[in-house]
This record gives C-alpha cells, structure tokens and sequence, in this order.
C-alpha cells in the first residue's frame, strides 16, 4: 500500500520567539542547578526520596486543629534523642491546603522535617521552630522563602508563617497569598483590573491570581500561561520589548512596560511590572508581575488627546505665532517678564531652580490673558526632576493652555489636568493651582489640587486663604474639585507658592508657611516682583535641594520699587 505522502515541515519560530524561548530555558538551567545546591546535592535528594516514614500516633486533636484553617496547616511532633534533646520533628497531621502546598499524591504522615525538606535548616524554619517549643512564644507572620523538595524536584514557595505551642506540639501555617493581598485588593481584581502572577522558571511552575484570568481573557482555574506562550500572544512589534524586559529581570533588575495583547477579537493595553525572584544569593529563579489593563484608560487618553488638540487649534486661531512659539518655549523653561499688568492685575514670577540637582524640574506656572477678557493664573508642581519631571510639567502646562480656551471653570479645567496626570503612569503625580480671574467682578476662583495653600496680602496683614485642597493630581482617574472664591480690593496682594520655598527636610509644612507669612508682611511695601525676589531669597536655604516658583498677583497700586530690598 502507497504510503501518503510527508506533510510540509512546520514554519520555523519567529526570531523573537526563538529568542525568548532560549533565554527562558538557560535561565531555568542555572536556578535548578542553584536550587539543587541549595538542598544539598543529589545526596540529599536520594535520602529525602527512600526515607521511610516512621509509625506516628497522631493524638486526637490534631487532625481538627489542622483542619481549622483554610491556609495549609501542618502539625509537628517534636523528635528527641537519647538525651532528651530535640533533633527533628515529625509531621502527625496536615490539612487539605498543607498537602497542596507541597504537591502531596496522597495524605503521608510520619516524614522527618530536616530530611524531606533539608532547606528547613539553612532558612531557619528549624530554629524558630525549637524556640517556639521551648519558649512558649509564637511566631506570628515571618517571611519564609522556601525551596521545597518536592518528588525530588526543588520548587520555590514565598510564603508567610505563623507557628505555635500546642500540647507539646508545633502548629504551623504557610500562608502563600498574603503577600499579594498586600498589594492588591480583591475588589480590583474581580473587575479586571489588576493581576498577580508568578512564574518559577526552574519547575515551570506558576500561580495567578483571579484578576490576571480575567486579563488574559482566560477561564478561572485553567492552566496557566508559561512565558514563552504570553509572548506568542503579544503583539508582534511588542515581541522584542518584551524579551529585553525579560534579559534585564533575570539578570536582577525590575521593569516596568506596556505591552499589547492579542485576543480573539481585539487587542488589550496592559502595563506589566516585573520583578525577579531570588533568594539572597544566587541566581533568578523566578519572576513577578503586577499586570494592569490599561485599555481604558488608553481609549480615555486618546479622546482627551483628541480634545486638547481641538482646543490647541483654538487658542493658535487666538493667538499670535510668536506668542505660540513663546509658551512653548516656557513649558519647558518658564520665563517671564519683570513684570506685567493685565486687566489692572500686575503679576510677578520668582522661579529658582535646584542648586543640587538637574536645573530643569518640575516646577510650573503660567499667566495666560485670555479671549473673553478673564485672565489665568495657575502654578504647579510635577513630582521629581530631570526628564520624566520636564515631560509631565510640560503636558500639564501646554494642556492646561489651551484648555483654558474652553472657557469651563476651574474645577472643570483641574479635573482635565488630573486626568492627564493619571493617565501618563510610572508613578506621575503632580500638585497645582488653578485661579481664573474675572474683571468685570473683581473675582478670583481658584482650585488647590494637593498643593500649599495661596496667600493673601491685604492693609500689610499676610493670611493663608481658607479653601478646600483637593487630592493631587494623578492619583485616582476621577476626582471632583471645588473651587474658592475671593473679592479683590485695590492694592491686594495674593501669592501662590511651590513647596519647594516652604518645605524642609528637618521641620514640618506649617513652620515653613508661617515664615512665609512672615517675610511676605515684612517686604510688603515692595512692587510685586521685587516682593517675589526678596521673599525668595529670604526663604530658600543654600543649598537650595529643591526647585522654587513663587508667583505674586497684585489689583491696582503696585508699591514701591526699592523699600526694603537686599541683593
């Protein structure tokens, strides 16, 4: 009979795949061979395979107090030698969850501690576990990063234990989930939101949590994946991102990145934070990932893209190029002149970088007339310095002018600025204030997001304003803020600082604005920029740590120009 003929081989992998696939497995080869050190040697694994298991009695609590808890519960008999000395213990009772934990075919009692997992020693579970025998004194949540010897393979669990006294016994419970519970609630989970995962790369072992199924678009309880098998589910572009990540986590660093995942029927935006699994020495055995979906608020950053574009088009409609290219010059390094009179309101900037760090920061303002006769004050700080600082002051800046066109009020305008804040991630959060000034009323509104409060210089008496601070900016989606209002009368005075001139290492916030206050009603009879630079120069400490603005905004008589100014 005519045999068929040979299908065409299979396609070979992609390189990134292939790529991916062999630093997976070199990095498995080093953490078993690591592990198997770590027990011992084959020695100690062929001991821990034939030991026989010894009669034990069980006494007749111990299986109900084993089976009290849901975490894994063993209870342990003491072994003594000849001498009365204890030398080992004895396993006598285990609950369902205990024989998961260690992968048990069926329920065994009667294993020696120290033989059937000789990393008890080297950990100091062994230790701890004498003490509390001896003493009476529990433990009560200690970390314990454990290599297991399981069917004489090694396989890693992080857990926390508590261990206590009972009828001469040890009671001990392994709880392998606190430590994510600490991280994330279940409530997010359940929505989707946020996942857990860890991947051991020696055994090829994993655990997820209920949130990451729900990411993955994967049934609850199901295998999960490896690896190699999420990065065949990546976005091909994404492929080799992915695979530097992975180089950078197993040589010992964490990452953070934003990956795409295909699904069946569309793509998903998901922020992974990875971070290696080792023990003090050696190499990386495994990897944790805190994995969000960011889809929606991908989609959300898009629209509000699209919206501070269209306002962008709006305000260059209104505006001249040269005063275009001038704001985008100081979204990255504000400047400003001496000083300037808008709608009877003269303004006054004092901006002093770090003296000890990168001379760009994150530190904001802007005064902005615009095309319905109202002005904008605002100012602001976003967190850090260098790179990062300069990308986030400059979105919050350039967004916040040109949605200022809009015409919305300020907590409409504050609520935007939040949620661009929100929505760029790694961390980003920001304080501002945001005051709209209307002349027709003689009125100003403003929005305190997270930031020290403004302060008013009205007949040489310097007081904070009384107002709502709302949560800073970036740390929830959505957030409602309230604004204050405040009646200007001629020759009032309002400032509005960055934490930088009020805040020191060595003493709290409140010290920093009563000398604030102070210095403000000392100088108050100066013109609103020498005001700002001598205050300025009162305040900051040398050497200056932190960046500084101090902005000043004064109706009507602008004071003197000289009185009491120091160089």
């Amino acid at each position: 009979m005519a045999q068929a003929a040979p299908g065409p081989p299979d396609p070979p992998a992609p390189p990134e795949l292939t790529a991916i696939d062999a630093l997976l497995a070199r990095q498995a080869r080093e953490a078993l061979r690591h592990s198997f050190r770590l027990l011992g040697g084959e020695d100690v694994r062929d001991a821990a395979l034939g030991a026989p298991e010894l009669p034990v009695d069980p006494p007749e609590w111990a299986r109900a107090v084993a089976g009290a808890t849901a975490e894994p519960t063993v209870v342990f008999a003491p072994v003594t030698d000849a001498a009365g000395q204890v030398v080992d213990f004895v396993d006598v009772a285990v609950n369902a969850a205990g024989q998961s934990l260690a992968d048990r075919a069926r329920p065994r009692h009667g294993q020696l501690l120290t033989v059937s997992q000789p990393s008890s020693q080297t950990s100091g579970l062994f230790a701890a576990m004498l003490r509390v025998l001896a003493t009476g004194e529990p433990v009560i949540g200690r970390d314990w990063d454990a290599t297991l010897m399981v069917g004489g393979e090694p396989l890693h669990r992080r857990v926390r234990i508590t261990a206590t006294r009972h009828h001469g016994h040890v009671v001990v419970t392994f709880d392998g989930t606190a430590r994510r519970h600490e991280l994330i609630s279940g409530r997010v989970q359940e929505q989707g939101l946020i996942g857990w995962g860890e991947w051991e790369l020696g055994s090829g072992h994993s655990d997820w949590s209920p949130g990451l199924y729900v990411i993955f678009d994967r049934p609850q309880g199901s295998v999960p994946l490896t690896l190699g098998e999420l990065a065949r589910r990546l976005v091909p572009e994404d492929r080799t991102a992915f695979r530097v990540a992975l180089e950078h986590v197993v040589s010992g660093l964490p990452v953070e990145l934003d990956l795409r995942l295909h699904l069946t029927d569309h793509t998903r935006h998901i922020r992974f934070t990875l971070e290696p699994l080792r023990a003090a020495s050696g190499p990386v055995w495994g990897l944790q990932a805190l994995v969000r979906d960011v889809s929606k608020s991908y989609r959300s950053r898009v629209q509000l893209d699209a919206a501070v574009r269209a306002a962008e088009r709006r305000r260059q409609r209104a505006d001249a190029e040269a005063r275009v290219a001038a704001r985008l010059r100081e979204a990255v390094l504000p400047s400003h002149p001496p000083e300037i009179t808008v709608q009877g309101v003269t303004s006054a900037v004092a901006y002093r970088p770090a003296e000890t760090r990168s001379s760009i920061g994150g530190d904001w303002y802007n005064v902005q007339a615009l095309p319905d006769g109202r002005v904008l004050y605002a100012l602001g700080d976003a967190a850090g310095h260098g790179l990062d600082a300069v990308a986030r002051m400059a979105a919050l800046r350039g967004g916040l002018a040109g949605l200022a066109h809009t015409g919305q009020p300020v907590e409409a305008l504050t609520a935007w600025l939040n949620r661009i804040t929100f929505d760029t991630g790694t961390d980003g959060t920001a304080t501002a204030i945001v005051c709209r000034y209307h002349p027709d009323r003689e009125l100003l509104r403003w929005v305190c997001a997270g930031h020290p409060p403004p302060v008013l210089l009205r007949d040489g008496k310097a007081t904070l304003l009384d107002g709502t601070t709302g949560l800073l900016l970036g740390v929830l989606p959505e957030v409602t803020y309230r604004a204050a209002e405040l009646f200007l009368r001629d020759g009032d005075t309002v400032l509005m600082c960055t934490d930088g001139l009020v805040e020191r290492r060595d003493q709290d916030i409140t010290e920093g604005l009563a000398a604030l206050l102070g210095a403000v009603e000392r100088h108050a009879g100066l013109s609103p920029q020498l005001l700002v630079d001598t205050v300025s120069a009162e305040l900051l400490p040398a050497p200056q740590e932190d960046d500084s603005c101090l902005l000043a905004l004064r109706r009507g008589h602008a004071g003197t120009g000289g009185h009491g100014w120091a160089d």
